[in-house]
């Protein structure tokens, strides 16, 4: 029941007054004046609807009971998640279009900012694939600067967009299909911000910005967050549209009990409701005798369980329900309704033609590169599939902020505008990566990475990066990457790398006999090509100085310093669809480096590296075969040029790197199966279970590779998504009793 009170606004009793007067007349079959149209029989009736996170899918329950009832909504007020909901219902989205789209929608995705890896640049997948810590951290102007939310809501927008495309030329809210407000809050000067004109999406998006997890929303020089903040039942918006009654749906969250406030978080959140309660009841105490206030018991919804959105629509539904006499006095004949909604205006479904494509370009790079990412072309039908495409090319070059899109009139033309907005927290950006192994018997490895990248270093976008590892294999590494074309295809990239690592000698038995610590200091220059989004061809001079130590083993084995010089060329190919846990693509990579002792080099020795794989899935289940081999051409290979293998998913069982040779080779086939997820709200790591079955050994010479010379092993684990990268519990066994039990964090498949 509403929350009437003592204390009216003579305009709130007025209004309440008059709707149940209108109400009577028409219930004993008044005529109507003269002059006036079917639409002024009746009060006008106003939808309002509260924000409240995952909850408000509840309005959608609501929408469905009214609509079958047949009781006319008038115009809408929104809030949030009342916002998403009232303004694509307003927009001309159906109740069954809005519930098909909650319940199927992956909510991860549309929370996440990154593009679906297979649709970023190549050179951003080498990013995603090595630096896996998911933290935003640049520098500007001199200090370091992080993101003002956690998400920019890039693919939120775009979502919307796509949903919202019948109305992408309307700018006046009121010419929807149902006259629509949005509701936000001025985050510098806590006030209400109505929004009933301009872009709808960019409207819905401020509403419903979470401070701290969504960015806000700049407009008209306002910095604008969720409306809740201010107003989270806006049933003054709904009277100053020209509402004469109220439907309230308040699906915010109750205050929560004594037993339940025992940490800081619950009490933080408590504060924040007490604030948003405040809004609400006084916005409670405006409804009349003739408003109908809708209040779904929410139950065990939280406010970020957007996957229970299902049930939350239910929920809706018998709230709704529970008031059908009141809403009764408000339902229409059928013929009445069908009239009511045949006098909506209802949006063109014809295709928009575009006459003219353009970049609005706020960043230092050129346009032209930028246009070089768009397909859509003028003259034809706006194909939302294609724009989406196209912003999601754009997004993955990895220096925007967000990109979005308008429709702008010039004449008689058309014209698709894509927006591209460069980070405000860059144009330095730092990324973290961390590696770790650890057997639970003392032995273990890890690394700790980090990349700063320094971008817009001019009009094609050249960038500086430079790497840093420490742990069991230090690295140092330094490249300059320059497109030297608009389409970005061609680049030269100067570079220069520092690293050590360990090489085991074994006897022929296949014990090991001794360790040696190999230093590399290495420069080169490479000259390449990349295709699309999913190769890299590359080829270039390589200088290198080195030494080589005993670290275990006898002291008077040969040790000292070596000059490598020569060519090298490699290509890549990557279509993985997730660096961690894929369920489609494929991987190959093929590498040649071949020592010349023109180019400096104390002996010629032509190694070659290859590896592929490929990802097949059924349904939860997903199956990886792939093989790898790497090894030396002819016999002048010395310790320096060694390869290395073991590790988990690499002859599990052994410890990471334990094998050597010049030679090395692995054949193995991985499998795991999705069984539940892990986490709170919207946000949800995927669990997986899983093993593999591997096959492979490390080799001095060629000719002791054979079949019977392999070592076979395999493994079973517990895996799963975390902020640090994959996370397995793993247990690894190979032939000779070798075996681990181990947890490891940043594995790559």
């Amino acid at each position: 029941m509403p929350n009437t009170g003592r204390k009216k606004s003579g305009f709130a009793l007025g209004a309440g007054i008059a709707a149940v007067l209108s109400i009577l007349i028409l219930a004993a079959g008044a005529a109507p004046a003269a002059g006036d149209t079917p639409a002024r029989q009746r009060p006008r009736v106003g939808l309002v609807l509260s924000g409240g996170g995952a909850r408000g899918m509840a309005h959608i329950g609501v929408l469905k009971v009214l609509e079958e009832m047949r009781v006319p909504i008038d115009c809408i007020a929104g809030v949030s998640a009342g916002a998403i909901v009232g303004g694509l219902y307003a927009a001309g989205l159906s109740t069954a279009e809005l519930e098909k789209l909650v319940t199927s929608l992956s909510w991860n995705e549309a929370f996440m900012d990154t593009p679906p890896v297979d649709e970023m640049a190549f050179r951003r997948k080498e990013d995603s694939q090595k630096y896996k810590i998911d933290f935003d951290l640049g520098h500007r102007d001199g200090r370091f600067t992080v993101p003002r939310g956690l998400i920019q809501g890039q693919n939120l927008n775009l979502l919307l967009k796509q949903q919202l495309t019948r109305v992408l030329e309307i700018r006046d809210f009121d010419r929807l299909s149902i006259p629509f407000r949005a509701v936000a809050s001025d985050i510098v000067t806590g006030e209400e911000v109505v929004l009933g004109s301009g872009d709808l999406a960019e409207a819905i998006r401020a509403s419903l910005s979470i401070p701290g997890v969504f960015a806000p929303v700049e407009r008209d020089g306002r910095f604008l967050v969720d409306g809740g903040v201010a107003n989270n039942l806006p049933v003054n918006v709904a009277r100053q549209m020209g509402a004469d009654v109220v439907i309230a749906v308040d699906i915010s969250t109750p205050l929560r009990p004594k037993e339940v406030l025992q940490s800081s978080a619950a009490i933080s959140a408590q504060i924040l409701t007490i604030l948003l309660q405040r809004n609400v009841q006084a916005q409670l105490k405006t409804l009349g005798p003739a408003d109908i206030l809708v209040r779904p018991d929410m139950g065990s919804v939280k406010s970020m369980d957007f996957y229970g959105s299902a049930q939350a629509v239910r929920i809706g539904q018998m709230a709704a329900g529970e008031e059908r006499a009141r809403l009764s006095a408000l339902s229409m004949t059928e013929g009445e309704y069908g009239e009511h909604l045949a006098r909506r205006a209802q949006p063109s479904p014809d295709p928009l033609r575009i006459d003219y494509v353009k970049v609005e370009n706020r960043s230092k790079m050129s346009p032209k590169v930028i246009e070089s990412q768009i397909e859509t072309k003028a003259g034809g039908p706006l194909d939302m599939a294609v724009v989406k495409k196209d912003i999601e090319r754009i997004y993955g070059l990895g220096t925007f902020e967000r990109v979005d899109f308008r429709l702008e009139k010039r004449e008689k033309e058309r014209g698709l505008v894509f927006e591209p907005v460069e980070k405000s927290w860059g144009p330095t950006y730092i990324k973290f990566g961390l590696g770790l192994a650890d057997n639970f018997k003392g032995e273990s490895t890890y690394s700790l990475s980090a990349s700063v990248t320094q971008t817009e270093m001019n009009a094609l976008g050249g960038e500086w990066r430079t790497e840093a590892q420490i742990g069991e294999e230090p690295r140092l590494f330094t490249e300059f990457y320059q497109p030297i074309d608009y389409s970005t295809r061609y680049f030269v990239a100067p570079q220069a790398e520092y690293r050590e690592r360990n090489v085991n000698v074994f006897d022929a038995e296949g014990n090991t006999v001794a360790r040696y610590r190999i230093r590399h200091l290495v420069g080169g220059l490479d000259v390449g090509r990349q295709f699309g989004n999913w190769g890299e061809l590359r080829a270039g001079v390589r200088r290198a100085y080195g030494t080589s130590r005993v670290n275990v083993g006898d002291p008077s084995l040969e040790t000292g310093s070596f000059n490598r010089g020569g060519l090298a060329a490699s290509f890549r190919y990557n279509t993985l669809d997730n660096f961690n846990f894929p369920s489609r693509g494929a991987t190959s990579d093929l590498s040649i480096d071949s020592n010349l002792v023109e180019l400096g080099s104390e002996n010629r020795a032509h190694g070659m590296t290859v590896s592929a794989q490929k990802v097949f899935t059924w349904g939860d289940y997903s199956l990886i075969p792939g093989i790898m081999y790497s090894g030396f051409f002819n016999t002048d290979a010395t310790i320096e040029d060694s390869y290395s293998l073991g590790g988990f998913f690499n002859l599990s069982g052994y410890l990471p790197e334990e094998l050597s040779g010049q030679h090395v080779g692995l054949g193995r086939v991985i499998f795991y199966r999705k069984i539940g997820s892990l986490g709170l709200g919207h946000y949800r790591s995927q669990l997986y279970f899983g093993g593999s079955a591997e096959a492979g050994n490390a080799w001095r010479e060629r000719e002791d590779i054979s079949t019977s010379a392999l070592i076979y092993g395999g493994s079973i684990f517990l895996g799963a998504e975390t902020f640090l990268g994959p996370a397995y519990l793993a247990y690894g066994i190979a032939e000779g009793g070798h075996h681990t039990l181990g947890l490891y964090i940043g594995q790559r498949f």
